[in-house]
């Protein structure tokens, strides 16, 4: 992690201290989609990221233009309807993994992919290592998660079904409405990419989610 993180820090030199991530323009975010699940329904409804989820899930994924040493990070956002967590559940658990919103930072790291890997892993694997610039690989997802669960905030993981997988549960949303989710790193994480996941697949729920401002501060 030593060596790429040096890298950035000198190719970035006077780089902007705040860099905005268009939410407003859906070419520049990819769209992914699992055989079995239903997909969300995204658009940009008044300049900013919409999505619709209704028992559905479906990955956005964004590539930085060049990768980043990120400190923090702030997102705006607001959501209404409904997520079902089963009583007694605990979120994020089988039968309760689904999430409002779970923002995945791409972290610049040593593993790549193999010839066979390449071949053989899922597109969301594969869509995730295109992330890195060539002759580079990635350490994780680091996903920065709200959570329904007040006794879940602060809480980390590696999650069960793939070590690729780091959660961290960051902002608690009592209700619908407004929120911002605000993080602070302990040291600079060179982000290669943005990772959005808002999910009601496991719940069987149904809500909405805006995003109207994603920023990354380097400073």
């Amino acid at each position: 992690m030593k060596k790429p993180l040096v890298g950035v820090l000198m190719m970035l030199g006077s780089a902007a201290a705040a860099t905005e991530i268009p939410v407003s323009d859906l070419q520049r975010w990819t769209s992914l989609s699992f055989s079995s699940i239903p997909a969300n329904t995204v658009s940009v409804e008044d300049g900013n990221l919409h999505i619709s989820v209704n028992k559905s899930a479906s990955p956005l994924v964004y590539k930085l233009d060049e990768p980043l040493a990120v400190m923090s990070l702030a997102v705006k956002a607001r959501w209404s309807g409904k997520l079902n967590i089963p009583q007694g559940a605990v979120q994020g658990e089988a039968g309760a993994d689904d999430f409002i919103l779970k923002l995945g930072i791409v972290e610049a790291g040593d593993r790549t992919l193999n010839w066979l890997q390449r071949r053989i892993a899922a597109n969301w694997i594969q869509q995730l290592f295109k992330l890195a610039p060539k002759g580079t690989g990635i350490e994780r997802i680091n996903f920065l998660s709200t959570t329904q669960q007040q006794k879940l905030l602060g809480s980390r993981r590696t999650h069960p079904l793939d070590d690729l997988l780091y959660e961290t549960r960051v902002t608690y949303l009592e209700s619908p409405g407004e929120f911002e989710m605000v993080y602070q790193f302990e040291e600079p994480v060179v982000v290669l990419g943005l990772w959005i996941s808002s999910d009601g697949d496991d719940t069987g729920s149904s809500f909405d989610l805006t995003i109207d401002r994603i920023t990354l501060n380097t400073e």
